[in-house]
């Protein structure tokens, strides 16, 4: 196909008349493998920031889980589990991101991801609300000591 009395070099596609594709329009799609590596490292970060939200709100609290002495009895999670849900919800954003950036593969695993850390915190409050509740309910069912 090429014209001896054209200069171009042999072995690049020559397009002409009805061969000629159409032009790319819009941004093309990040490659599969490279999407598939980026919802890897995302969730690894995910996973890691829920936890990490999860203890410093915890240690926000002052509530020191391994401490023998510490009277932990009045201590309430469900600030710390809505700080869980705020990183959640920071999952969901960064998945609009992702689609925007044209990563579909990473952007549904953030859905997925942010979705069930929003369960998990809403779990966990509605989990602390109740023993709370119950904890409350035990020592306001007890009659004080009589003096004697």
């Amino acid at each position: 196909m090429n014209d001896s009395a054209s200069p171009r070099l042999s072995g690049l596609p020559q397009f002409r008349g009805d061969n000629v594709p159409p032009p790319r329009t819009g941004r093309r799609w990040l490659p599969l493998g490279g999407d598939i590596a980026l919802a890897v490292g995302l969730l690894v970060l995910d996973g890691i920031a829920a936890v990490t939200t999860f203890l410093l709100s915890i240690d926000y609290s002052g509530w020191k889980p391994f401490d023998p002495g510490a009277d932990n009895s009045d201590i309430s999670l469900t600030p710390n589990w809505l700080y869980v849900g705020v990183s959640g919800a920071v999952m969901l954003l960064t998945a609009a991101l992702l689609y925007r950036l044209r990563a579909v593969v990473s952007a549904c695993l953030q859905v997925l991801v942010g979705i069930t850390v929003l369960v998990i915190a809403i779990g966990g409050a509605q989990i602390d609300e109740h023993r709370s509740a119950r904890a409350d309910a035990s020592v306001s069912g007890h009659l004080p000591a009589p003096d004697r």
